[in-house]
């Protein structure tokens, strides 16, 4: 069976326009079969909708996966075990912890679904810590013909670094295999430091911590350093979430000085050296994660680790004489290489930076001004966040982006997963 209505979807920051497609929310593997069946065209799956890129939008059908969520057995000598696809990552995390088991890495927001995160290659921040999708050994899906497969050290072995970062493009995820390790608790440090400092600094930080990244506060000449590291000691009280105040403040401040930016600098430096610390020891899943309430637009380019500071401060400079309409912090994270075909960081370690919009403000200039500065260092894209990347570009920047092609292709001869953006992506006409 398949509850089935008028979707009217958009993504969560309301930047894509409503999707007219039916949403279909099979409750079976046999009801998700016969729906790819009855569809030629415009099938695609959605998460949690924590994405920019226009992935989703369908005129034909778009598929949530609310029935395949949840923890299977745990292998304990091998710490895998196959979760529901359609598991949102904070639900999920909880109810591994109560089987003594976590995701070794997570991003800084967790309200994606599993399927969702891995296929566009979220990621979080650690040196020697890789994407999530670089914990997949095996994958569950319904493919463009309907039929249930699985990819694994068992099956179609040569598939799984396709699968593993695969935009939906392959079928729709049912179960993934993770490799999880035991349950952790980590000690987590948020402290203001100079920008000065923080460029100076951020190698070793990155060395000497298990997770490391900084939020840059445009205009304010300062960054606001978070890590993470694995503890036994007991669990402190979590401060207070006050995230959503501080970004209002933030913007309550560029409403009333963006055209005074000393005076605009003096006063967030104040601000932000009166906002209280952090220095607290939890689960490693409720440290590694915060609430993002305040609604934004994001772009974030993953660019080689020899250009990634190099990168920010070009967009930082960008930024502060151009576009004092900004507000909202950029983001500094750095992740492990891994060989997913269509991972960002196949082929070796990568710094990724974000810039964010507020979402009622226009974002335009992340186009025109900020992307070009991210390609011309040699960045890749997050898939699940704006960019303008061709097909021409993913080829040149993905040496295994024909290989993804054929596969898909294989497993959907007729098409029946792509839209109108997938279309164009892999150079495969709709009609």
């Amino acid at each position: 069976m398949t509850d089935t209505t008028t979707s009217n979807w958009q993504n969560w920051s309301k930047s894509l326009p409503p999707s007219k497609a039916q949403l279909h929310t099979p409750e079976n593997l046999e009801a998700l079969s016969s729906l790819v069946k009855s569809h030629s065209s415009g099938i695609r799956p959605v998460g949690s909708g924590h994405s920019w890129m226009p992935l989703v939008p369908s005129k034909t059908a778009i598929v949530k996966l609310d029935h395949f969520g949840g923890v299977g057995e745990i292998d304990g000598e091998t710490q895998q075990a196959w979760l529901g696809a359609g598991g949102r990552l904070h639900d999920l995390s909880p109810e591994l912890a109560d089987k003594g088991y976590a995701f070794r890495n997570l991003g800084d927001i967790d309200v994606q679904t599993l399927a969702g995160a891995t296929s566009t290659g979220t990621h979080g921040t650690g040196e020697t810590l890789q994407a999530l999708a670089a914990e997949i050994q095996g994958l569950r899906l319904v493919t463009g013909t309907g039929e249930h497969i699985e990819i694994s050290a068992d099956q179609n072995t040569d598939w799984l670094d396709g699968g593993r970062v695969a935009l939906g493009a392959l079928g729709i995820l049912t179960e993934i295999k993770m490799q999880l390790v035991e349950r952790f608790k980590l000690h987590r440090q948020v402290w203001p430091e100079s920008h000065k400092h923080t460029l100076e600094n951020a190698e070793r930080y990155w060395r000497e911590n298990r997770n490391f990244e900084f939020f840059y506060i445009p205009f304010s000449d300062t960054n606001l350093l978070i890590t993470h590291n694995v503890t036994e000691e007991p669990d402190t009280a979590r401060n207070d979430d006050n995230s959503t105040s501080a970004v209002m403040q933030l913007k309550s401040l560029r409403d009333a000085l963006k055209w005074c930016s000393p005076l605009r600098r003096w006063l967030l430096k104040r601000a932000i050296s009166k906002e209280p610390t952090e220095n607290v020891i939890g689960e490693s899943w409720d440290m590694l994660a915060s609430e993002r309430n305040v609604l934004f637009n994001e772009m974030e380019y993953h660019l080689p680790v020899d250009k990634g500071l190099e990168a920010l401060e070009e967009v930082r400079h960008y930024i502060e004489k151009k576009r004092p309409d900004v507000f909202f912090p950029f983001e500094a994270r750095k992740t492990a290489g891994d060989t997913a075909w269509l991972s960002p960081f196949n082929g070796g370690s990568r710094i990724s930076i974000a810039v964010h919009c507020y979402h009622k403000d226009a974002f335009d200039f992340l186009f025109t001004d900020v992307e070009p500065i991210f390609q011309k260092y040699g960045g890749r894209p997050h898939w699940g966040k704006l960019n303008s990347m061709t097909a021409a570009q993913a080829q040149e920047w993905y040496p295994d982006f024909d290989k993804f092609a054929t596969l898909r292709q294989e497993l959907d001869p007729d098409g029946r997963f792509l839209n109108g953006y997938l279309s164009d992506l892999f150079k495969q006409d709709l009609s």
